[in-house]
């Protein structure tokens, strides 16, 4: 496929999954479920084997936890779950104390990952991206991430999605605000 159907395709697929969540805001879902939703959605369209993630940031205990991971097994979940934000925190807590996007394209290797890479090579997971979730006022509200099997560094389309699902997330997020308080403890 040629780069620019590739675009186009992505294009429409952003906005087909805009419009799902728009119209799951109008339902009666609750933040978890659109989620799930939002992270389901990106692993059945991608042509990839990949797992994402959406970690949501609370900022009074500077944790972060599970939004929606359905993919990851209970136990690499429970790992992750409610760690910090650091310099060297794998690819979601970095992203969420540098306030940046990270690649890691090989977890093997990448000092990131040095105290959390048992727990994804033994999921074979193997790459991993991860993005800032901002809302209103700059406020950081979590991560979303994508990992790969296989050491990967990302395309420009893959960006691009990224960066859409993102916006698509923080959207969703600051629409179900008391839940994501719950969901987080505050």
């Amino acid at each position: 496929m040629n780069p620019a159907t590739e675009d186009l395709i992505l294009k429409v697929d952003s906005q087909l999954l805009q419009t799902d969540v728009e119209a799951m805001l109008d339902s009666e879902k609750d933040l978890k479920e659109i989620l799930t939703d939002i992270v389901t959605w990106i692993e059945y369209k991608s042509e990839n084997d990949i797992l994402t993630s959406i970690l949501l940031y609370n900022k009074k205990t500077n944790q972060l936890f599970i939004g929606a991971a359905p993919s990851f097994p209970d136990h690499y979940n429970t790992a992750v779950n409610g760690f910090s934000p650091g310099p060297t925190a794998a690819s979601c807590g970095t992203a969420a104390f540098f306030r940046k996007q990270i690649i890691v394209d090989d977890i093997a290797t990448d000092p990131l990952w040095k105290d959390y890479k048992s727990y994804a090579l033994v999921e074979d997971l193997r790459s991993c991206w991860s993005t800032p979730i901002y809302g209103g006022n700059d406020e950081l509200l979590g991560t979303f991430a994508v990992y790969y099997k296989e050491p990967r560094k990302p395309t420009q389309n893959d960006l691009t999605l990224i960066d859409e699902l993102v916006d698509v997330t923080a959207s969703a997020i600051e629409a179900r605000k008391k839940d994501y308080m719950k969901m987080v403890g505050l």
